[in-house]
């Protein structure tokens, strides 16, 4: 198996875990029409298509190269992964105390200052902009409701 099927396969089982976890949230009868379930399940499923092609495409190509993940020599690569779970997951339980707006700023610039080095001044402005920007389009006008967090109080909106 090569890189490609195997990174397919884990897709398709990560995706159908994720949608078959999305199946699982009750139904809500207050807010809005879509509930709570329509964006999991659309990444589960996504996660699962792209796992199909990538296999597909794969075996289609006929490059069938034997699987050599190289642990030692792209180690690098593996531990900005590791970072970037373990970023993920922190920024998952902090949250709600937080806040989107702070824990987003946060995640951010801890990424970008990993995978974008040297350019600090471009990684402050991604990491204050993004969570700004999408709060505006999510929070403000479209009005869902995202995490406010321990500045609650200090927003004006």
């Amino acid at each position: 198996m090569s890189k490609n099927f195997t990174s397919g396969l884990i897709s398709i089982i990560l995706g159908t875990i994720y949608f078959y976890t999305a199946m699982q949230f009750p139904e809500v009868q207050a807010g809005d029409n879509t509930g709570p379930k329509l964006f999991p399940l659309i990444v589960g499923a996504v996660a699962v298509i792209a796992g199909i092609l990538l296999c597909i495409s794969d075996r289609r190509s006929g490059k069938a190269e034997a699987v050599a993940w190289n642990f030692l020599s792209d180690r690098a690569v593996w531990i900005k992964i590791f970072v970037t779970m373990v970023l993920g997951i922190t920024y998952g339980l902090v949250l709600d105390t937080w806040g989107y707006l702070l824990a987003t700023t946060a995640f951010m610039f801890f990424a970008t200052m990993m995978i974008n080095r040297g350019r600090f001044v471009q990684n402050v402005l991604i990491a204050v902009l993004f969570p700004a920007v999408t709060y505006g389009a999510f929070a403000i006008a479209l009005q869902l409701s995202l995490p406010r967090g321990i500045i609650e109080n200090m927003l004006p909106f």
